[in-house]
């Protein structure tokens, strides 16, 4: 242990204290920390955190290191690792915190593991309820002024959660927190930074983050901790946000367990933040029934398996051991290119001739564009040609039809269950008229060589592809400067490495982080599927029965959104215009039989009020201002465009 004399004036709560410091081993940080009992009075030890010297060089970093020093200074919870002091030693800024002998949430569980061991649902719900506890203080910390800061956490996950050798539970690390006071930081990005598994549904999209977020992030630790293992497992990051954005906690629901702790557990993990516990509070009162009294028993139970998992011996009163500060901050290195062959690839035609040769990136474009197909055969550098549909590096960018017995020679195997014109944005119609039959299918979608594909399910569109080759992701990445040419083509190069997922890739190679390329692709996917209702010319197809296929991006959206969408975009463009411009003072009527797909019941509720005042002819005119508000002057054309196109409404004679 490295001990320094105290920095002049430091800031500290409790008088004198000797430090724990941070320091750097081939690129890790380690903690040198230390069980030694002292005198009343005498120097005590704490942990001394720093920031890396480049980090404290940016104005927007020192800005957030002084933040955490505001905000944890403003809790004082026996639950929350305190604030001890801060200030400045050789021009470094430091904070000087709590030391907590033991180890945390994340090393404990880890431990269990090794040892075939599992925590019980009443010390479970009981580490939990005191991490709820401290987050409350956390939440319901007040300035100076008693003016509530409404800090969010937004990093509440194991390795935050501090376990003592007496069993106490302390969150810990205020290093990303959010509170009011940080409206007075420019500059400082508000993306959320915390550990990929714990983060809500509304973080993965881009949301707002508030308390409940950290609500959420408590119920995924409470189910870890009954389920022995990771709540959001996937083969890659990117499925991991996948399987949080659908709140899908199907591994938890089905653990044996007593309904009110499920369901308990299960109301913090809901999707929308509106339906979580509304506090911190509210979730350990949940919890409360399955931590017998005394608690004392369990904390003496938690204190052993920390004392175990520490190799610390408080009767043998052991000195300095020497810790990772988080095992998880190791990663594998970063895949180079230097080691990997330059591979030329022939591609052999199924109506003969060949193309080529192509690198892999050439490839993949010319197999995502369709102008190579699954039945043509791919040769590696003069090997034996394969066809593209049984080398699967390849057969993931075929578009998504080439999946299915229908399509899968690109050609229409069966006369379509429905066809649409696009004229007249005819695709509104197409994907309304399947909400309401609530169709699982395949929407082909073609105009002259350009080709989409929408997938639906119970009429909600699920998945879209395309042939347009700038809108593959790494074009559009590379149109919006996430990344550059040179990093796109180092990230294909790699590719065959990360089983042909350029995502995956992106992200394991650390050019993108996976949150914010999550955020890329799911408005990509979003934008392929918008693009179509502009669309004046060209046929849309249905397929019903056409599985959606094992790969691709699945759209998280309600079709009534989307529709409401793509009709203000058709207005926006002025391809409406020949609609309405000569006839904003005609009146529109209700159909006297509505057609025998729609119901009222199964119309979205703006369009239920509009035919209800449509039972009266009424101008487009006064319908358009009867729906319109100051925030949205456009949303009665929209609402009469979507009833018009669906044949609910019709003009009056």
């Amino acid at each position: 242990m490295r001990e320094l004399p105290p920095p002049p004036e430091p800031h500290s709560r409790f008088g004198r204290f000797e430090i724990v410091d941070r320091i750097a081993v081939g690129g890790m940080a380690e903690v040198f920390r230390a069980l030694e009992p002292r005198d009343v009075g005498a120097p005590r030890i704490v942990v001394l955190k720093r920031m890396l010297p480049h980090v404290a060089a940016e104005a927007a970093g020192l800005a957030m290191f002084e933040e955490e020093a505001r905000l944890a200074g403003q809790v004082d919870h026996p639950n929350v690792v305190t604030l001890l002091g801060s200030g400045e030693a050789a021009e470094q800024p430091y904070l000087a915190l709590e030391y907590v002998p033991g180890c945390d949430l994340w090393k404990l569980t880890r431990w269990l593991t090794r040892q075939g061991k599992t925590l019980g649902p009443e010390l479970a719900c009981f580490i939990v309820r005191e991490l709820l506890a401290g987050l409350a203080a956390v939440h319901e910390a007040q300035g100076p002024d008693g003016e509530p800061l409404g800090i969010v956490h937004q990093d509440v996950s194991p390795s935050n959660v501090l376990l003592s050798i007496h069993g106490d539970v302390k969150l810990g690390d205020f290093g990303i927190a959010k509170a009011k006071i940080r409206n007075a930081l420019p500059g400082v990005s508000m993306r959320a930074k915390g550990k990929l598994g714990y983060l809500a549904p509304e973080q993965v999209t881009g949301g707002a983050a508030g308390r409940s977020a950290d609500v959420f992030a408590a119920g995924v630790i409470a189910a870890e901790l009954l389920l022995g293992r990771p709540l959001f497992a996937g083969g890659s990051e990117l499925a991991i946000l996948l399987a949080i954005r659908d709140a899908n906690i199907q591994p938890f629901l089905d653990l044996p367990l007593p309904d009110d702790l499920r369901d308990a557990v299960a109301a913090a993990l809901a999707k929308e933040p509106e339906t979580r516990p509304e506090s911190a509070v509210a979730f350990a009162e949940r919890l409360a029934p399955f931590v017998p009294e005394p608690v004392s028993a369990l904390k003496r139970e938690l204190a052993g398996l920390v004392q175990a998992a520490s190799g610390i011996d408080v009767a043998d009163q052991l000195t300095p051991v020497v810790e990772s500060v988080s095992e998880e901050l190791q990663r594998p290195g970063t895949p180079v290119t230097a080691d990997l062959p330059s591979q030329t690839y022939v591609v052999h035609a199924e109506g003969g001739g060949e193309l080529g040769p192509f690198s892999f990136a050439e490839l993949v474009e010319a197999i995502t564009t369709g102008r190579v197909g699954a039945g043509d055969r791919v040769a590696i550098d003069g090997g034996a040609p394969q066809a593209v549909r049984d080398q699967p590096a390849l057969l993931r960018h075929l578009p998504m039809s080439t999946f299915t017995p229908i399509t899968r020679d690109a050609r229409l195997a069966t006369e379509p269950d429905a066809r649409r014109n696009f004229g007249g944005g005819g695709f509104v119609r197409a994907l309304a008229e399947s909400a309401l039959r609530e169709d699982s299918g395949l929407w082909l979608c073609s105009r002259g060589g350009v080709r989409k594909e929408v997938y639906v399910e119970k009429g909600q569109p699920q998945f879209v592809s395309s042939n347009l080759a700038g809108e593959m992701l790494g074009e559009m990445l590379v149109a919006q400067g996430v990344i550059s040419r040179g990093e796109l083509d180092m990230a294909l190069a790699v590719l065959p490495r990360f089983d042909g997922r350029l995502g995956d890739t992106l992200v394991g190679l650390q050019l993108v982080e996976a949150v914010e390329l999550f955020r890329h692709i799911a408005h990509q996917v979003r934008e392929k599927l918008l693009e179509l209702f502009q669309w004046e010319v060209g046929t849309a197809e249905l397929y019903r029965g056409v599985p959606a296929p094992p790969s691709g991006f699945p759209l998280d959206l309600d079709v009534w959104s989307i529709l409401d969408e793509g009709l203000g975009r058709r207005l926006a463009a002025g391809l409406e215009d020949a609609r309405f411009r000569s006839r904003l003072l005609d009146p529109l009527e209700r159909v006297p039989q509505l057609p025998s797909y729609a119901t009222v019941e199964a119309l979205p509720e703006p369009v239920q009020d509009l035919l209800a005042a449509a039972a009266t002819p009424t101008s487009l005119a006064e319908l358009a201002e009867r729906f319109a508000s100051d925030a949205d002057p456009q949303r009665g054309y929209r609402v009469s465009l979507l009833a018009l196109q669906l044949g609910l409404v019709r003009w009056a004679a």
